[in-house]
């Protein structure tokens, strides 16, 4: 698998590169509604980090430190199922995404809590630049949060703060599992692999110990760069950037025959696993 390594970080590095330029040549649309505006922004910003996180994968896998880079591939991961998830069903896009955007409301409603109790450690300038937001946000969830804690609001139809794992009320195998897509189920395990190998526990992080005895267990303190894991992190993101392209152009009606290189890219990705 390593020896496909140096082809997938090239097909990654051309992914990316058709991606940004797509994005840098799109035209935005004059006037739209405020539901699409809020859309636009969301999927506009999903994209820009699918390439940062995208970038940085690539550049800790090329110069062979693929364990730094696992943190990128699962949030990009991440990225496609939300965009999936809000998008998989018409008739609750609008409710899934407006909890999206509720979650990040309130987020920033609590970070802002954080600055204000930081004092005088956040510069006067970032705390006033934020303050009229606060004050706009802080009546509306203290007053929501009071209200589905006095009527016993389940969890995950609450607001985010009781909601147990993130802004859908549901974790992210459960989100697979609702999103019915073919073979998505098998590539979620490729993310819980990474999820175990990023975190740094005995139980988890097998491939740091190179042997166990009765009273004793050898580390491996092989600080060099290598292959390893990098072959799994580009199989990775190398689909999930692709489809949120795909879910990219398809709502801003970007036409696939202005890029015939995005094809011939995902041809040569497939031919190589095969």
């Amino acid at each position: 698998m390593d020896e496909k390594v140096p082809e997938l970080l090239n097909l990654t590095k051309k992914l990316l590169d058709q991606t940004t330029a797509i994005v840098k040549a799109a035209v935005l649309q004059d006037r739209v509604g405020l539901k699409e505006v809020r859309y636009q922004i969301f999927l506009r910003v999903q994209l820009s980090e699918t390439l940062k996180f995208g970038y940085g994968a690539y550049y800790s896998c090329y110069h062979g430190w693929g364990h730094g880079a696992i943190g990128a591939a699962r949030s990009i991961y991440e990225i496609l199922l939300d965009i999936k998830y809000i998008n998989q069903d018409e008739t609750l896009k609008e409710i899934h995404f407006s909890r999206f955007v509720d979650h990040g409301a309130e987020y920033f409603y609590h970070e802002m809590q954080r600055i204000l109790q930081l004092g005088e450690e956040v510069s006067q300038e970032v705390q006033n630049e934020r303050a009229q937001k606060y004050e706009q946000l802080k009546k509306k969830y203290n007053d929501k949060h009071k209200q589905e804690v006095d009527s016993g609001t389940k969890k995950a139809d609450a607001t985010s703060r009781y909601r147990p794992y993130n802004w859908a009320g549901i974790d992210l195998s459960e989100k697979v599992k609702k999103l019915n897509i073919d073979n998505f189920n098998k590539f979620h395990q490729f993310y819980k692999n990474l999820s175990n190998l990023s975190h740094v526990n005995i139980g988890a992080t097998l491939d740091a110990i190179k042997e166990i005895t009765d009273d004793q267990f050898t580390v491996n303190w092989n600080l060099c760069p290598g292959p390893k894991h990098s072959y799994s992190i580009l199989i990775v993101i190398f689909p999930c950037i692709l489809w949120i392209l795909m879910e990219y152009m398809e709502y801003f009606e970007i036409k696939h025959s202005r890029y015939p290189n995005l094809e011939k890219i995902e041809e040569d990705f497939k031919n190589l696993l095969q």
